[in-house]
């Protein structure tokens, strides 16, 4: 007997559902969903076979960039770094390979140095196909970096970031592994949450559609928003974001309380 949505104990999905959260110690969200996934309900088995679609991938980058915003706002990420591969030690083009590779290397670089290093990536591809990442560290000495000089063969980005007096570094373990690197401190925490999340595109989205992988690679055990509240929304408020699917907006401690923002979910 084939079972469908109508033969669940409880719904599949709840509509109309906001939440307030928390994300780290000064920003809170409101995000009010067209729908939600019912927690503990076992939804029918799909099909393996699908075909990417345009609804399907808008869905994929608003969750991929939401997951980043989270991830972003919620950890103390002090170094924002550029990752690029030296096709002479590794495929280029080899997304899922680079990722299982990269992965094993920051485990095995934690437990050589005895530093809990944390990442977050994003892909990016260049019209050849060749693969780089950019994204945030933490964790990572900078006594394990070095400085770039100015009287080194430098790219004109770097050589003008230097004139500026702008400290910008080289991660020799990553450079001898993989390739080119530079690590530099993350001066403003919300423009540089914008930045990487702008490389989450609809290009990237089918690439790694194609190629079975993600639009993000991140460390286990990163911190997450807070729920702090979930239920129907009683106050009205102007989204900053808006799609079919959910809208919601940004506030900063400094503008307003929790408590305040409570009062618009009942």
């Amino acid at each position: 007997m084939s079972y469908g949505l109508f033969a669940l104990k409880a719904p599949a999905y709840q509509r109309d559902v906001t939440f307030l959260k928390r994300y780290g110690t000064s920003k809170f969200r409101l995000i009010q969903m067209a729908s939600v996934r019912t927690k503990g309900v076992e939804l029918p088995k799909k099909s393996p076979k699908y075909s990417v679609n345009d609804q399907k991938l808008d869905n994929n980058i608003c969750r991929a960039r939401s997951k980043i915003r989270e991830y972003g706002f919620c950890n103390d990420w002090s170094l924002f770094v550029t990752l690029t591969l030296d096709p002479s030690k590794m495929d280029v083009f080899d997304l899922s390979a680079l990722n299982r590779t990269l992965s094993q290397w920051f485990r095995d670089y934690r437990k050589k140095h005895g530093v809990n290093v944390k990442y977050l990536l994003i892909p990016e591809k260049h019209k050849s196909g060749a693969i780089h990442l950019h994204g945030f560290l933490l964790g990572l000495p900078v006594s394990h970096l070095r400085l770039f000089h100015s009287s080194e063969h430098l790219p004109y980005y770097i050589l003008n970031q230097l004139s500026q007096g702008k400290l910008l570094y080289t991660w020799p373990a990553y450079e001898q592994k993989f390739g080119y690197v530079v690590v530099e401190p993350i001066r403003n925490k919300d423009r540089a949450v914008s930045y990487i999340t702008k490389y989450v595109t609809k290009d990237l989205a089918l690439a790694v559609s194609d190629l079975g992988a993600h639009l993000y690679y991140s460390s286990q055990g990163l911190a997450k928003a807070t729920e702090l509240k979930r239920g129907r929304l009683t106050k009205e408020f102007i989204p900053d974001f808006q799609n079919d699917f959910c809208r919601g907006k940004w506030y900063s401690q400094r503008d307003t309380s929790e408590q305040r923002l409570r009062e618009y979910i009942l």
